[in-house]
């Protein structure tokens, strides 16, 4: 399935839940209703980052995707509760309801009768065939293939219920086709035909600038480097939203988002950063300002990688001393001010169905760390730093240059980390090399000794991507060189069937043998600060991907 790779820097550039919200707002707005600030019926917000175009399938950042959320189409969105809940389809496909068959190869997607494209055709059968043909033209640079390329055919006899026949069973079907995990809202066949071609046209379309969708709100306009302009759409098959008008507003850093969030020129900082909460709580709550401030759960986990192809972090017990050595509780309190939850697995403690608390731990305890490089022959030099066989105990710690957080927790654990004798030396890299998805990259191409970064998960609990010894980067995203048949074994089973019982067993194992070998350690679910005006009403943000489920609901 596709997931997110984010850095410290874009820590932020998640989706959000509305599980264990907490919130900080004034008094709200004067005796008349509203603040004199706002502008009825136009919502204006910004998460301080342009994107690089309009079209989902083709960029998986933020914040594409939050925008997609306004324009297109999905077969199913997720809730605030991070509950699947239909949008272009009439109900849920499940067994139950004969949707998918018991074997889960037969898919059956009845699509509401009422959608109509923002140019008026018809959405149909046909469209969500077409975008399946998209994703698997090897000329257009669409971000994943996953579920899609287990996709036999599709049957559109009745132009209002696609039968898909799969290859093979893909479990995470639900979240992933045509959903905003897999990176691919349902696009106009009749518009987009042409240019998906075997030239790779797709790729510069003037559609992925200037996107006719079927969702809540149209695009009429992209000023570059300045807005996204969208106006209400009169024909969605909801009705028309309750907002008129959405302004995407582009701008270059959080500290001129937070500007104008004071002097009232947007109506939302979203995805903001946890280092700034004690500012955003303080704005809130002063009642003159008119503001509210939440933090909510996500799926968005920070980490510490090992490359075990590295021959000091290829030993287990440095790796079990260097997770006993790391405090969490004071990442949280210092450097993210709270706004994160303590995690030992891949699996959310709130929000994972999956998630067992069955593991072995290695909760903060210095002494441990210290008596478990003692056992293991790592004795302490006359500088502090441990030697074994004339060989210092000493690693490069990499993370992105860009990155005011990420550098900030490497400072903390190269000093945890020192006083357990072990030198951690700190070689960063810019973004674009610290994720070059081929062999020239830092994690890729398997150039470091520890690194730490977050990565972004969804509803459902599969991180194979990242963890199966079947996906070994460079051709896959598993950079940690992590070899566990018991853990691959267990997610190839846990994505070979669609009972739930049955794949939270596998994933139990998977998190079992993480904090067995810890190829990884993990340190905390991020709780992602949004700050919005008062009179902003319906907001209730999602934790799959984009916060901005159900747009059509706010007022503003």
């Amino acid at each position: 399935m596709s997931v997110r790779i984010v850095s410290f820097l874009s820590v932020l550039l998640a989706a959000v839940a509305l599980a264990g919200c907490t919130k900080v707002s004034g008094s709200g707005g004067p005796a008349s209703g509203r603040h004199p600030w706002t502008q009825p019926g136009v919502f204006r917000w910004s998460e301080a980052s342009d994107p690089k175009g309009l079209n989902a399938i083709l960029d998986s950042g933020s914040p594409t995707l939050d925008l997609a959320m306004f324009i297109f189409s999905w077969a199913i969105r997720y809730d605030a509760k991070g509950h699947p809940v239909p949008d272009a389809l009439r109900e849920i496909p499940t067994i139950a309801n004969g949707d998918v068959s018991k074997d889960g190869l037969r898919l059956t997607y009845k699509l509401r009768p009422n959608i109509k494209w923002q140019d008026g055709a018809a959405l149909t059968c046909d469209d969500l065939k077409f975008t399946w043909q998209v994703v698997m033209n090897p000329h257009n640079n669409v971000v994943t293939t996953d579920g899609y390329k287990n996709i036999g055919s599709i049957d559109c006899s009745n132009p209002l219920v696609a039968v898909i026949h799969m290859k093979k069973l893909y479990a995470p079907y639900l979240q992933q086709l045509w959903g905003v995990n897999g990176n691919a809202p349902i696009l106009p066949a009749h518009l987009l035909a042409k240019y998906n071609d075997d030239k790779g046209s797709f790729n510069t379309a003037p559609y992925n600038a200037l996107p006719v969708g079927s969702g809540p709100f149209k695009v009429v306009a992209w000023n570059r480097g300045q807005d996204v302009r969208m106006v209400a759409n009169p024909d969605f098959y909801l009705g028309k939203p309750k907002l008129n008008e959405v302004i995407y507003k582009i701008l270059p850093d959080e500290n001129t988002e937070e500007t104008q969030l004071r002097t009232h020129e947007i109506d939302m900082l979203a995805v903001g950063s946890a280092m700034k909460w004690p500012q955003y709580a303080s704005l809130a709550g002063d009642p003159a300002n008119g503001l509210v401030a939440i933090r909510v759960d996500s799926f968005l986990f920070s980490h510490v990688d090992f490359n075990l192809r590295h021959p000091i972090v290829s030993d287990r017990n440095v790796r079990i001393a260097l997770a006993y050595a790391t405090d969490r509780a004071q990442i949280i309190s210092k450097l993210s001010h709270g706004s994160a939850r303590a995690a030992e697995t891949d699996q959310s403690p709130v929000l994972s169905w999956a998630f067992t608390k069955d593991i072995t731990h290695h909760p903060y305890d210095p002494q441990k760390a210290r008596a478990t490089l003692d056992a293991d022959g790592w004795k302490v030099g006359p500088d502090g730093v441990r030697v074994k066989n004339g060989q210092r105990l000493e690693i490069t710690f990499s993370t992105q240059t860009e990155s005011n957080f990420g550098k900030e927790m490497q400072t903390f654990l190269q000093r945890e980390w020192r006083d357990v004798g072990v030198q951690a030396d700190i070689k960063n890299y810019p973004t674009s090399e610290f994720f070059d998805n081929s062999s020239n990259g830092i994690l890729q191409g398997g150039h470091y000794d520890v690194a730490s970064f977050s990565w972004y998960g969804a509803a459902d609990p599969d991180d194979s991507a990242i963890y199966s010894s079947q996906n070994m980067a460079p051709h896959g995203q598993n950079a940690m060189f992590w070899d566990n048949p018991v853990a691959t074994a267990a997610m190839n089973d846990a994505l070979s069937t669609i009972d739930q019982a049955r794949r939270k067993r596998d994933y139990v194992i998977v998190q079992q043998q993480l904090t067995k070998d810890v190829p990884t350690i993990i340190i905390d679910f991020a709780r992602v600060p949004f700050v919005y005006n008062s009179d902003l009403k319906g907001f209730d943000p999602s934790p799959v991907i984009s916060a901005f489920w159900d747009p059509w609901n706010y007022s503003i």
